[in-house]
């Protein structure tokens, strides 16, 4: 998308195989310590955001907003890809054993509201 400092992909992914392609293409940007995010639905806007740098500057950035009003689910992987944050308001992840029957076996949870 245009006028973005970072990445932005918009897709229509309609099977799972779409879907394990586009990560194993993208997923390069979560490791440079880059935002990296997937909605599983039209729910996002870019607002810009002013900060400080590191320098003390004024910094323009572009944030992710996400509407969660609705089904909606946001991944969000680490800056380092070791990890990801999940946030729904669909019921079929209401509770986390519910979400744990969709991982494989073994996979490490932890709720961070506990």
């Amino acid at each position: 998308m245009k006028n973005k400092r970072f990445p932005v992909f918009k897709l229509t992914i309609e099977k799972p195989s779409s879907l394990t392609f586009v990560l194993q293409e993208t997923f390069w940007i979560a490791t440079c310590n880059n935002f990296y995010a997937f909605s599983f639905s039209d729910n996002i806007v870019y607002k810009s955001v002013i900060g400080k740098s590191w320098f003390g500057l004024e910094k323009t950035s572009i944030w992710p907003h996400f509407d969660m009003n609705g089904a909606s689910t946001v991944i969000e992987i680490w800056h380092d890809g070791d990890g990801l944050n999940l946030y729904t308001t669909e019921p079929r992840f209401s509770t986390i054993e519910k979400l744990t029957s969709y991982f494989p076996v073994g996979t490490s949870i932890v709720n961070n509201e506990d």
